[in-house]
């Protein structure tokens, strides 16, 4: 309820929004929406899907920005969607309906063309909660921009190059993620005691217990 899905659906352009989004520089207000798909992919909550699909037509469906409407899939179409699936890792059930699939697997096929990610590892086992975080990773260091609404620290802690903390419809921290989740922040915030560990070189939080809330 801090308001994170509200700021994700703004950056995308599905709900209107006071000051101005830009994307590389420019203003996405006078972009039509098949230019602003051209530049940003949206993966909602719950991933949800309503028509059985295949896998691999789902995953296809974020090359229409980038194509002909009234031509068949080009190479290079085809090609992209191939290394999608290849690259979530989702041959194994490529041919089968969307709808046959558990949340887990349906999670990794709308991961294909992702930029703008609302809870991306939800209804996911850890493995492959880590899988989508390196994924994800992987996409920023090729230069994209990712942003991913996360509700579980460590995975933030472990994975972002910068957190932002928000509370009560507010951003309440914009920093590294050692520092946006220090223990403080995270009692504050949050609520929570917290300790920090090492991983691998990497500062993340442990969630010890509930904070008592104030009378």
């Amino acid at each position: 309820g801090a308001g994170k899905t509200t700021l994700v659906r703004a950056l995308a352009g599905l709900i209107p929004c006071e000051g101005d989004v830009r994307i590389d520089g420019r203003s996405s207000r006078p972009m039509d929406a098949r230019e602003r798909a051209r530049l940003v992919a949206y993966l909602p909550q719950g991933h949800v899907f309503n028509w059985p699909l295949a896998a691999a037509e789902i995953v296809a469906l974020g090359r229409h920005p980038h194509a002909d409407p009234f031509s068949p899939p080009s190479d290079a179409d085809r090609q992209a969607v191939k290394r999608a699936i290849a690259a979530t890792g989702i041959e194994a059930f490529a041919a089968r309906s969307i709808l046959s699939l558990s949340g887990g697997e349906r999670a990794r096929v709308a991961l294909a063309p992702i930029l703008l990610a609302d809870e991306p590892t939800a209804a996911l086992d850890p493995r492959h909660q880590l899988i989508v975080m390196e994924q994800l990773r992987a996409v920023a260091r090729g230069g994209a921009a990712v942003l991913a609404v996360m509700h579980d620290l460590m995975l933030a802690a472990r994975f972002a190059d910068r957190v932002l903390v928000m509370d009560e419809g507010r951003i309440a921290v914009d920093a590294a993620p050692a520092d946006a989740l220090s223990p403080e922040i995270i009692a504050r915030v949050f609520g929570v005691d917290a300790s920090m560990i090492d991983i691998d070189g990497e500062r993340a939080p442990i969630l010890r217990a509930p904070l008592p809330q104030p009378d």
